[in-house]
């Protein structure tokens, strides 16, 4: 990992938005999350452009040495028929590489660095990847206060990662998938595959459609084997990348996580054998839910405020709809030049 970059917009705090009636105070109090990131109408391609410029910039390597862009995100990244990745062709990187829209969900920043580790060893003429992840929520067909019981608050904002096969400020040590196909209808449930809910606007509602498989599985018996599947696949997943890293848990100094609220997260590490107090789950609540780009911003942070340094491992893990379980394996080499990066550049 050679550049890091991130664009963080203003933060609205979530007891201003329960005053304004925009989400229960019960639903703020269960979730612990103190703000969400809300961008305006920026649009995504934008915000990801000022991640992506300050990734390169730090990474050392110019526009010519990118050899692969993959541009990440969850939501709508702009008109229909068309995709980011040529907005940051035009204003950053040019023409001569491959350019792909990745859709995978909140995971899709571990899947383009794991689709970009490959590419980078059989073109070693090309001297880095660049990989976005950029979302902006405020649109009519989602609710960002309101996305489903049980999940966080959507913030915006965007990341960006140069990956690369010279020493940068960090190591990839491992990174690794796993999935549970028999849980792709829990995200669907009760909604029609043709045609796609955003050609009818049809409003989003993950908590409504979870809560339909969950009646469903619970009538015909197989809930409790969906759960238990659904546990055991994440703590594979996770064991597999600290074996690959040839570390064990106890030598993790941070875990990053995507934002979930406080119980929803506490659960979640228990499974894995981690503390919520070893997360990055104080950082999270202040954000929101960013997509995919949930742990660029929060590895962003750890670096720019040197919570880690030179020898610091760190377990990056999710899962997303599929359902899809990622984790990786990071060692920081060197944060001298991430010291005190602002997250969102003066005037933005």
């Amino acid at each position: 990992m050679a550049g890091i970059g991130v664009f963080r917009p203003k933060t609205e705090s979530v007891d201003v938005a329960v005053r304004q009636g925009l989400v229960s105070k019960y639903a703020a109090d269960a979730s612990g999350i103190t703000g969400v990131a809300v961008a305006g109408d920026v649009s995504p391609p934008e915000i990801a452009l000022i991640a992506a410029q300050q990734a390169l910039k730090s990474s050392g390597l110019s526009a010519d040495d990118i050899g692969l862009l993959l541009c990440t995100g969850v939501w709508h990244q702009g008109p229909d028929g068309w995709g980011p990745q040529y907005f940051l062709q035009r204003h950053l990187l040019g023409d001569d590489l491959l350019a792909v829209e990745l859709r995978h969900g909140c995971n899709g920043t571990f899947s383009a660095l794991e689709l970009a580790v490959p590419y980078l060893r059989s073109a070693p003429h090309v001297g880095g990847a660049l990989i976005t992840a950029s979302d902006n929520f405020g649109t009519p067909l989602i609710d960002r206060w309101n996305p489903g019981e049980g999940l966080a608050f959507l913030g915006d904002g965007a990341g960006a990662v140069v990956l690369g096969t010279s020493p940068g400020f960090a190591e990839l040590l491992s990174i690794c998938t796993a999935s549970f196909s028999g849980m792709e209808e829990v995200h669907r449930a009760g909604e029609p595959l043709f045609p796609p809910g955003a050609t009818t606007g049809t409003f989003l509602d993950y908590g409504a459609r979870a809560a339909r498989f969950q009646q469903k599985a619970t009538d015909d018996g197989t809930w409790v084997q969906f759960l238990l599947g659904h546990q055991k696949h994440n703590l594979e997943c996770v064991e597999q990348a600290l074996h690959e890293a040839g570390v064990d848990a106890r030598d993790i100094k941070t875990v990053v996580i995507h934002s979930m609220p406080r119980q929803a997260a506490a659960s979640y590490l228990k499974i894995l054998g981690f503390s919520l107090e070893s997360s990055t789950w104080e950082f999270s609540r202040t954000t929101g839910h960013l997509g995919a780009g949930d742990h660029l911003a929060a590895l962003h942070h750890l670096l720019s405020t040197g919570k880690v340094g030179p020898g610091d491992n760190l377990l990056l893990c999710g899962s997303s709809p599929g359902v899809t379980y990622k984790a990786a394996v990071i060692r920081i080499l060197d944060t001298a030049a991430l010291r005190n990066q602002e997250a969102r550049p003066d005037g933005l």
